[in-house]
């Protein structure tokens, strides 16, 4: 899980100032609207950092944008985090913190000017697909051995030439731009204490 829990330091920092002043029923309802304020800005973290995911991402999946996920507090518990479910922090965290990825067992495939889906990866079933056409082979010309890929074979003869259509390549190199943890401390920093404030009015206005 990439997670990140920035709200309750926050809070606790600022509920000395919010205290000053009130009167005995807003006081009670400091634990309530104290957890109405944390979700609420939970909430607007997740929101924010989807959006950052379509604008930094090349169309994100559905199932990457689900990943972001939020475990809201409650009156007593006053902990909210805002996280990346396991699954999709498997890739996801490359993006936030960069770094290398080397496969366990195949190498990693990269298409060269072939047909993707919308989101940039190769459709399922294109390796077989491509592999199954005429003079289309795996491996790496002769004398190359590092270029190991799909290929075709154009033209016959000494004028034949060949085309790379599938690199194999045994590591990927990500360059941190998610901003995920940076991005959530922003947005809590910036709007906790205007959360606080509508929170607390919307806890007085609803106590017996």
């Amino acid at each position: 899980m990439l997670g990140v829990c920035v709200l309750r330091l926050n809070i606790s920092n600022n509920i000395k100032e919010v205290q000053r002043g009130l009167n005995d029923v807003a006081q009670r309802q400091i634990p309530f609207a104290t957890s109405l304020a944390i979700n609420d800005v939970l909430n607007e973290i997740k929101r924010n950092t989807e959006k950052r995911m379509r604008r930094v991402l090349h169309n994100p999946t559905p199932f990457t944008l689900r990943g972001v996920a939020v475990r809201r507090s409650s009156k007593r518990n006053q902990t909210g985090i805002v996280f990346i479910k396991d699954i999709q922090a498997e890739y996801l965290k490359r993006l936030e913190e960069g770094g290398d990825r080397r496969p366990n067992r195949r190498a990693l495939l990269v298409p060269v000017g072939q047909r993707v889906n919308k989101y940039g990866n190769l459709p399922r079933g294109a390796v077989g697909r491509t592999l199954a056409k005429p003079a289309v082979f795996s491996g790496s010309p002769k004398g190359n051995a590092r270029a190991g890929g799909i290929y075709q074979r154009i033209g016959k003869g000494r004028s034949a030439r060949l085309k790379l259509l599938i690199h194999y390549t045994d590591i990927a190199r990500y360059i941190p731009k998610l901003g995920f943890q940076r991005g959530a401390q922003k947005t809590a920093n910036a709007r906790l204490p205007s959360a606080m404030r509508k929170a607390l009015l919307r806890a007085v206005s609803s106590a017996r």
